[in-house]
């Protein structure tokens, strides 16, 4: 294949990753009492995860080497879908900004706990998890439900936000079950939110490879937002080829 071809597919794959993490974070704001299909965004974060940090490791191999990898350099063994794996090789590519708007992204790109939930649970979808009912169907036993993982971090952000005893409280009101998914949906997002910001803007300040900014363009719906916008964005109205605009 042309190498041409292939730098060009680099701009699209990180095109896309962006647009499968913009419809994941619609698909948890569609989250509700009566709405609680979370396929829809498991399916897109960790494909949008898995795009994106493969493409910021395409990009490094290629600063240290002079070109793209192949299938085998990438992979390193059967880790296509092992987010945690991914975003481990990412990790050692990301340096602290130093910015003072920026300081807190390194240590959120690789330190924050909830972030390292999100992304086991992401993993274990993508590479078995996809199939729990059929595999309950075929007989094959399978361990980990990623629905009930991912309502133990609705729990686990609401308890932190609520506190433990007026989480239960409130969990015990039906008449307030629908404000409780509209909180969890938002600090979910604004923490998702942060952490792509945070990884985004390594294309602008990193050093993780010298054609980063040529990317620019592509991350901007992440690497762009403002503090004051944090988990402000309705991703549900937006179109795949619209553009993120805030005031």
């Amino acid at each position: 294949m042309k190498e041409s071809y292939r730098n060009i597919a680099v701009v699209i794959e990180i095109g896309n990753s962006i647009k499968y993490l913009r419809n994941g974070l619609a698909e948890i704001q569609k989250i509700s009492a009566a709405n609680n299909f979370y396929d829809s965004p498991l399916i897109y974060l960790s494909g949008g995860l898995e795009r994106l940090f493969k493409s910021m490791i395409c990009l490094n191999f290629k600063e240290k080497t002079g070109r793209l990898p192949n299938y085998k350099e990438l992979m390193e063994g059967n880790n296509g879908h092992n987010i945690e794996y991914l975003k481990r090789k990412v990790e050692e590519i990301c340096v602290p900004v130093e910015r003072p708007f920026a300081q807190m992204d390194y240590d959120i790109i690789t330190k924050d706990e909830l972030i390292n939930k999100i992304c086991k649970t992401l993993s274990e979808y993508g590479q078995k998890a996809r199939y729990f009912n059929l595999d309950a169907i075929l007989g094959n036993e399978q361990e980990f439900d990623a629905k009930k993982e991912w309502e133990k971090i609705e729990s686990i952000i609401l308890k932190d936000f609520f506190g433990e005893s007026e989480f239960y409280k409130l969990l015990g009101d039906p008449k307030k079950l629908e404000m409780i998914y509209q909180k969890s949906n938002e600090l979910l997002v604004s923490r998702i939110e942060l952490f792509l910001r945070a990884v985004t803007r390594q294309f602008t300040f990193g050093n993780f490879s010298s054609n980063s900014k040529m990317f620019l363009f592509e991350v901007d719906s992440f690497s762009d937002i403002k503090d004051n916008q944090i988990g402000k964005t309705d991703y549900r109205r937006l179109k795949n080829h619209e553009r993120v605009k805030r005031n």
